[in-house]
């Protein structure tokens, strides 16, 4: 099993990356949340969650220990696959789905596409079997803000489609990597319209 992977950033999206280790690529899905770290990286190491079944062999890339903890107890919840967990990752942080689960807030998680009312209020049930574990991720005092993760979820607001929001905000940072987030909204604006 792949558990770290150290190498050259080849070939990076929002979503996903190639990753050069010695003249072998690795493809990798990532969250948002590390991609918002390396984003700016040549080389990077990444905590690696494997998964091997009979049809696939897939790889999911995490910046932090912590990230890659969460993703696997957000596998352990019945009916989150590991999309769905990529998923909840790039829209949440550790502390947000803490503060969701433990406060029974099914409000933030109905922000994650894909989940809709019913499946939050599920997933907040069978996250409180693990306030423990969660806890332990989950640090309120180091929560980062993320410009870039803020722009994208502007947009949505506005009306507009996630992956198209994403697409242009990465973009507009690859150009302009000190952008804040009016920046990024502004200059999004200008290419979705």
């Amino acid at each position: 099993m792949i558990s770290k992977l150290t190498g050259i950033i080849e070939d990076l999206k929002p979503t996903s990356l190639i990753l050069d280790v010695n003249g072998v690529g690795y493809g990798l899905t990532i969250p948002f949340s590390t991609f918002d770290k390396i984003q700016n990286l040549d080389k990077t190491s990444l905590y690696v969650h494997t998964i091997h079944k009979e049809d696939q062999f897939r790889l999911f890339g995490f910046a932090t220990q912590k990230e890659k903890s969460l993703f696997n107890i957000l596998l352990s919840v019945s009916g989150i696959g590991p999309s769905m967990a990529i998923s909840i990752l790039s829209s949440l942080s550790a502390e947000r789905i803490a503060e969701a689960v433990k406060s029974g807030n099914s409000g933030l998680l109905i922000k994650v596409p894909g989940i809709g009312k019913s499946k939050a209020e599920k997933l907040i049930f069978e996250l409180k079997r693990k306030t423990a574990a969660l806890e332990e991720i989950a640090d309120p005092v180091e929560e980062i803000i993320s410009p870039s993760r803020d722009a994208v979820d502007a947009l949505v607001a506005l009306g507009f489609d996630e992956s198209k929001a994403m697409k242009c905000v990465n973009d507009i940072i690859k150009e302009k990597k000190d952008s804040g987030v009016e920046e990024i909204i502004k200059e999004s604006l200008k290419m979705l319209f």
